[in-house]
């Protein structure tokens, strides 16, 4: 019988699932994306993966890839993570590959939706989630189907102002949300917290654990780490309020690397997202942390799949 596989192309590595049909993963593989990040290179890794997984043919294959996608005609109009794809039609080159149908999802909708079908929020037919990793992303979801807006970008939530005369983002605006709820911005925050301490500089010298870094700072008692965590708190439950009075949904979840510190700016979160908020809206709302980790975008991925393809 043949499998459905779900897929995340990430910026370094290329993980895979063989999904059943109740969203549970059932095997794994993982790779490196490899020197060559070209289109070719990258189509053939995606292809070596799944068919490691799946000998004998996948019936369908999700994908999860950061950028913004036309999803009518599976391509990638462009990915932070690979600068040289433009409009790469990574759907139908990896369709025609691997003789299997392909469904291309951005990489947070795709988590926060398999979050949502078999994670922290199932059960939850409306929700809003957001990735809290090196920057933040988000999706929405409507009936139990993601929101995908005119043109395909709804869901762009680390974009969000929380600072009108904050920090510059990459996006050409100031203050985004993913300035300071994002690994990047935690490390920003972190290197302006301490300047001349060589023990933080250090720690904010790797992007990668500086996070977790933090989170052990603050267990240990430490005030300069409980307030950085503080002020992730009060930016993220200034846009769950404002996301809660647009959408009037009573599930956020919080996914990515950076919710692995939940205990520590989770508190103020709530609080700000309560004073920020009507009263009356707020009855039944909960905040919870993805529990898929690293599996999330390949089952929300491996799912879409496999309802295009009527499953």
């Amino acid at each position: 019988m043949k499998r459905v596989v779900g897929v995340d192309i990430g910026g370094t590595r290329i993980k895979a699932g063989l999904i059943d049909d109740a969203g549970s993963v059932i095997a794994r593989v993982s790779l490196t994306v490899g020197a060559d990040r070209g289109e070719e290179a990258v189509v053939a890794r995606v292809a070596e993966i799944v068919r490691a997984l799946a000998p004998g043919g996948a019936a369908a294959v999700g994908v999860a890839v950061a950028g913004v996608l036309d999803h009518a005609s599976a391509t990638v109009a462009e990915s932070p993570n690979f600068p040289a794809w433009r409009d790469f039609a990574l759907g139908r080159r990896l369709g025609e590959r691997l003789g299997a149908n392909v469904c291309l999802e951005n990489d947070a909708n795709a988590a926060i939706f398999g979050e949502a079908l078999a994670g922290a929020g199932q059960g939850a037919t409306h929700c809003v989630g957001l990735t809290l990793g090196t920057g933040v992303g988000g999706a929405i979801i409507i009936g139990g189907e993601i929101y995908r807006g005119e043109r395909g970008m709804a869901g762009e939530l680390g974009h969000l102002t929380v600072d009108p005369d904050g920090r510059p983002c990459n996006c050409g605006n100031h203050g985004c949300l993913e300035r300071y709820a994002g690994a990047v911005g935690i490390v920003e925050t972190m290197r302006a917290a301490r300047p001349h301490d060589p023990e933080w500089q250090a720690a904010a010298a790797d992007r990668d654990g500086a996070v977790a870094w933090l989170a052990e700072r603050a267990a240990a008692g430490d005030a300069t780490a409980r307030d950085i965590f503080g002020g992730v708190g009060d930016a993220l439950g200034l846009v769950l309020a404002g996301l809660l009075h647009v959408f009037d949904t009573r599930t956020f979840i919080l996914c990515g690397g950076v919710s692995g510190a939940f205990e520590w700016f989770g508190p103020t979160l709530r609080q700000t997202l309560a004073r920020r908020s009507f009263r009356s809206m707020q009855a039944g709302v909960t905040v919870v942390r993805g529990v898929l980790g690293d599996d999330a975008a390949l089952v929300g991925a491996s799912v879409l799949a496999r309802r295009r393809m009527g499953g």
